[in-house]
């Protein structure tokens, strides 16, 4: 016999009563053995939806995890959970999180669940009933994990024509932002919010330079900070230079190699506006978003026709 380690979630209908029949739904699958309270939980991923009702459950069973993996959708699928979508509304969610101390990566099927560091109602619900449980891959508990989520940036993205945007936060800063998905908690924070609102207007075409926004600079070295603080301040909102006059700008000379380097490792682009240094000739140059997100920037502030 094996313990599953499962979280329970609903946010439609009854939720009280749908977690209550899920449970006994379960309950067929093996022994339940202990299960967490109710807890009240905001929306995860996509926060325009109704609040949530979480719980956690250890099973003790005999099914082998892609066998208890497939019982679990057919118990979704039998109390009417639709497929609308990732992070979206449902009458029923249940994963599994641990199943013993294995490790499973197949394209449908990842033990522990990817993203357990990350969640709040997770590691909430499961710290009431397997606090000492140990994350196989992490090598801390479910107790060590939840101290350790006010450390965690939140992140969130928004849409533009070329693709997603993500932004993360920690604190009253901005962490990261980046053309690529990013990890962190996907849960409401109100910095965080108040980012992805400025980033929307000027995806909108408004004009905005986030200059109410402070960066986290720890992981920067000097020379980054010092050029991108000029970048930010004075290469404002359609306007453009090239390498080499950033370089003199900051005091390098002949340094267009090493702003070069600093744009490739921007943590913040957009924000630390890298798309307005052009090669000499206004030649466009590398990107970290790829040709397309740049010329898409510079044409949406008016600066390449």
């Amino acid at each position: 016999m094996s313990i599953a380690y499962l979280s329970l979630g609903s946010n439609l209908g009854d939720r009280w009563e749908n977690l209550e029949r899920a449970i006994k739904e379960l309950s067929s699958l093996g022994k339940v053995l202990k299960v967490s309270q109710f807890y009240e939980t905001k929306p995860y991923g996509y926060f325009d939806q109704p609040d949530f009702l979480n719980a956690a459950l250890l099973l003790e069973t005999h099914l082998e995890p892609e066998t208890l993996f497939q019982r679990i959708k057919e118990i979704e699928k039998d109390m009417g959970r639709e497929n609308n979508g990732r992070w979206r509304e449902r009458i029923i969610d249940i994963d599994i999180i641990f199943y013993d101390d294995l490790v499973i990566d197949t394209p449908h099927l990842k033990i522990p669940h990817p993203e357990t560091p990350y969640r709040e109602f997770v590691l909430k619900t499961l710290k009431e009933i397997a606090p000492t449980m140990i994350h196989p891959v992490l090598k801390k508990t479910v107790e060590e994990l939840f101290k350790e989520l006010p450390s965690i940036p939140y992140v969130d993205f928004v849409t533009a024509p070329p693709g997603n945007f993500y932004l993360s936060t920690l604190g009253e800063k901005i962490y990261e932002t980046s053309f690529r998905e990013l990890k962190g908690r996907r849960e409401a924070n109100p910095f965080l919010l108040k980012l992805k609102e400025a980033l929307n207007r000027y995806f909108r075409g408004e004009r905005e330079d986030f200059s109410e926004f402070p960066l986290d600079l720890e992981r920067l070295t000097p020379f980054q900070k010092k050029v991108y603080t000029f970048l930010r301040e004075k290469i404002t909102y359609g306007k453009t230079i090239t390498y080499g006059e950033l370089a003199e700008r900051v005091g390098v000379k002949g340094g267009a190699r090493a702003i070069g380097n600093a744009m490739a490792k921007n943590p913040f682009p957009i924000i630390v506006p890298c798309h307005r240094v052009l090669k000499s000739g206004n030649k466009i140059g590398g990107f970290g978003g790829g040709e397309e997100w740049k010329k898409y920037l510079l044409r949406l502030e008016g600066a390449l026709l």
